[in-house]
């Protein structure tokens, strides 16, 4: 497959995703007609990550890294904190950049327990059901399973 296109389909971005009152949250725990798309990434991300390992959510982190006054730059990062069925702590970080400057124009990563296993430069940013795989099959790597 080509490096510029990764396997999803429209339907990845057309989820609703609900959080239980239980997770611990800065963003409202569900859409709304007119919110925030990113929000909407952001609870995607927590909850496919919980069915890809499975896992229970713990909290999710939306944050809008300082922007430049001449607003070249835009940034979100989300972290995604879950725990396995066996008790392990797995904190997902997903970041996703825009620049109107070189060296990149967007940029993205994904960090799990600190080990980055994905980046992206130029090219289609990943739905959250990709990322959570993404994180299942690192946390699998790691534990030789």
């Amino acid at each position: 497959m080509p490096e510029n296109q990764l396997w999803f389909t429209p339907y990845d971005w057309s989820r609703s995703y609900l959080l239980p009152e239980s997770v611990t949250c800065n963003i409202p725990r569900r859409g709304s007609l007119g919110g925030y798309g990113a929000h909407d990434v952001a609870r995607g991300i927590l909850v496919e990550l919980c069915r890809a390992l499975p896992a229970t959510p713990i909290s999710l982190l939306y944050d809008e890294p300082v922007q430049r006054r001449d607003w070249t730059r835009a940034a979100i990062r989300i972290t995604a904190h879950a725990r396995c069925t066996d008790g392990r702590d797995v904190r997902l970080i997903y970041r996703s950049e825009r620049n109107d400057t070189e060296p990149w124009a967007e940029f993205w990563s994904i960090a799990v327990n600190g080990f980055i296993p994905a980046t992206g430069h130029d090219v289609v940013r990943p739905s959250p059901p990709w990322i959570a795989h993404t994180a299942a099959q690192t946390l699998r790597a790691e534990l030789g399973r």
